[in-house]
C-alpha cells in the first residue's frame, strides 16, 4: 500500500511540473512577446498558429491536472 501512495505521489508532482511548464509558456504566447511573435512569424503562422498553440497548451495543461483525463493530457 506504501509503494501505491508514493507512485501516486511522483506522479501527481510529474503531472504537475508537467502543467506548470505548459503554463508559464502561454503568458509569452497570449501576450505577443517579442520572441513569440518572431518564432510564429518565421514559420508564417502569426498569429493564429501562436494562438492556436497556446489554446491547445492551455487545454492539455488542464486535462494533466485533472486524474482521470491526464493521460489525454500527456498526448
Amino acid at each position: 500500500m506504501q509503494f501505491h501512495n508514493k507512485q501516486s505521489t511522483l506522479s501527481w508532482l510529474l503531472r504537475l511540473v508537467a502543467a506548470a511548464i505548459l503554463l508559464q509558456t502561454l503568458f509569452f504566447k497570449f501576450t505577443g512577446a517579442e520572441e513569440s511573435v518572431k518564432i510564429f512569424s518565421a514559420l508564417g503562422v502569426e498569429p493564429w498558429g501562436r494562438i492556436g498553440t497556446g489554446m491547445m497548451e492551455l487545454l492539455a495543461a488542464v486535462l494533466l491536472l485533472v486524474p482521470r483525463t491526464a493521460a489525454i493530457g500527456a498526448l
